[in-house]
């Protein structure tokens, strides 16, 4: 099962020890195969993404891969890929996305889809992955709806874009007799949506931070009092796939729920 991870915090300043804090909670499922990593975050307002093989890091996780990067926003994923063009998080414009399951029922479908993509997109996309072929798919509903480029679309109406996909994705699946479970995020960096559609996913609410990844901090400190009320302040909203069963203060996504986090860390969950 590939790794999936998005968060949205309220201090981008904080978020490497947010990851720190997390490393140990949400473990990587053992690789089957050659195995790439990717992070994807935002800077200047623009959407980027770091991808590395699994053997060049020194642990899984998102922290290891993002240990620098300071972004409100970040989407972290792993995938049994060799191609890095092939492994999420994927990128368009502003937008990042990542998904876990099985989409491989997709790849059956693959010419029929890609040539009712808009034109932009499938000039723009490889769509040799099937999580990037999901993404196009995404990409492609925003458009039909007139949402991919509306100023004045509302979060809600993007998450609606991401749970029809699903939707789709799924029906797609069944028409080729098999069922696809998967989980998808995706973020404009101004919100994050997550939608299930019977891959288990989870989120939770992160309340303060006691530490920086290289310890506590030091009452030595001139700025010390500062550091530690900036570290209480922060809060965070968590989202991940396949977390593992019994670990406290994780609450399930059913499947078929759309779940929207907004920059204030407004949840929102909208039934399929």
């Amino acid at each position: 099962m590939a790794f999936l991870l998005a968060t949205i915090g309220t201090d981008a300043d904080y978020m490497p020890a947010h990851l720190y804090a997390l490393r140990n909670e949400l473990p990587a499922s053992a690789p089957t195969g050659p195995e790439l990593w990717g992070v994807g975050y935002y800077a200047d307002d623009r959407a980027l993404v770091i991808k590395k093989p699994s053997e060049l890091l020194r642990e899984r996780t998102a922290y290891e891969l993002a240990s620098e990067v300071k972004s409100r926003v970040i989407v972290a994923c792993s995938d049994n890929v060799r191609v890095r063009e092939q492994a999420p998080p994927f990128r368009f414009r502003r937008w990042l996305f990542g998904s876990s399951g099985n989409l491989a029922p997709l790849g059956a479908m693959r010419e029929r889809i890609v040539d009712r993509l808009p034109d932009f997109v499938r000039s723009e996309l490889g769509h040799k992955s099937d999580g990037e072929l999901a993404f196009s798919m995404f990409l492609a509903e925003l458009f039909r709806s007139g949402k991919l480029d509306d100023p004045l679309a509302t979060q809600a109406e993007l998450a609606l874009g991401l749970r029809t996909t699903a939707e789709t994705i799924a029906r797609l699946g069944t028409e080729q007799g098999a069922m696809i479970e998967a989980a998808y995020v995706v973020t404009n960096g101004r919100s994050v949506m997550v939608c299930s559609t019977g891959t288990p996913i989870a989120y939770k609410v992160v309340e303060g931070l006691e530490r920086l990844p290289d310890g506590p901090p030091d009452p030595a400190m001139t700025d010390f009092k500062q550091l530690v009320r900036a570290l209480k302040r922060f809060r965070a909203v968590v989202i991940a796939a396949e977390v593992p069963e019994g670990t406290p203060n994780w609450t399930a996504i059913p499947a078929g729920r759309t779940l929207l986090v907004d920059r204030q860390l407004d949840i929102s969950t909208h039934d399929g």
